[in-house]
């Protein structure tokens, strides 16, 4: 279920770590290991583990920089930072500036260490579920949908007809799409296109693209390396403002908030 990483340039440190909590209990099912913070990052961004245990003093790379490289690229990781008194004030620093959810302190006593984990694991847990249901409400979305819902209750004429103007809306979906554009690629009279969207689907044209457009920006927008300006002109917006307006107004949220929901 759940993957940790321990950082960490002593070996007999690390081995025991993996011994002293039942972790499969705790629903950790693959521990992998690091033995500085260069390492911890190259591991990190293959392995992508949801728990991150680290030292803080280590060669090569220290703990606290290998957090600051990681925690844009994993912001759903979890940091634990390993410490010894020396360093309790630095471990406290770096919690206090952000980044890292709480320290184990050397030598390890099993019931504080062991509240320390649960928690981590829990908020882990939690963060899984609400990406869940973002999921869910996303696809409750999708299927929700007008034009899902109202071509059901077409002819197998009008439904082909309708299935063609989608399809090439999608084909087109970055580019501008009038009703003119479509009627005449159809080889239909504009005005008589226009009243069967309203006839059949009870919808005029222009809802019809909307909702197509929104649809797909909602599946653009998992994708982190696209920004929501990016998103508003693959799905054929040159204004962000009427896109953000758009989509809020059929998925009852903004891009950022959906974004947010998905942890983007």
């Amino acid at each position: 279920m759940y993957k940790l990483m321990i950082v960490e340039d002593e070996p007999v440190i690390r081995s025991g770590l993996k011994q002293y909590f039942d972790w499969k209990e705790l629903g950790v099912e693959t521990i992998v290991e690091a033995e500085n913070g260069k390492d911890g990052v190259d591991t990190a961004l293959i392995e992508l583990p949801h728990l991150i245990i680290t030292d803080i003093r280590m060669p090569v790379m220290d703990g606290l920089e290998m957090i600051g490289h990681l925690r844009p690229k994993l912001p759903d990781a979890i940091f634990i930072i390993l410490t010894g008194h020396s360093e309790f004030e630095y471990a406290q620093k770096a919690i206090h500036y952000g980044g890292v959810h709480d320290y184990l302190l050397k030598p390890l006593q099993y019931d504080k260490s062991f509240s320390v984990i649960v928690e981590c694991i829990e908020k882990i847990r939690k963060k899984q579920l609400e990406y869940l249901e973002t999921i869910e409400s996303t696809q409750n979305i999708l299927d929700s949908s007008l034009i899902l819902n109202r071509m059901e209750t077409l002819s197998q004429e009008d439904l082909q007809l309708f299935k063609k103007i989608e399809s090439y809306i999608k084909k087109h979906i970055n580019q501008e799409l009038t009703l003119n554009m479509v009627a005449d690629h159809f080889f239909y009279n504009p005005s008589y296109l226009s009243r069967l969207f309203k006839t059949k689907l009870n919808m005029n044209y222009m809802t019809f693209v909307s909702e197509i457009r929104i649809r797909y920006a909602l599946e653009c927008l998992k994708e982190s390396k696209y920004s929501i300006n990016d998103v508003s002109l693959m799905c054929g917006y040159k204004s962000y403002k009427h896109f953000v307006k758009l989509f809020k107004s059929i998925s009852q949220m903004t891009p950022t908030e959906y974004r947010k929901q998905l942890r983007i």
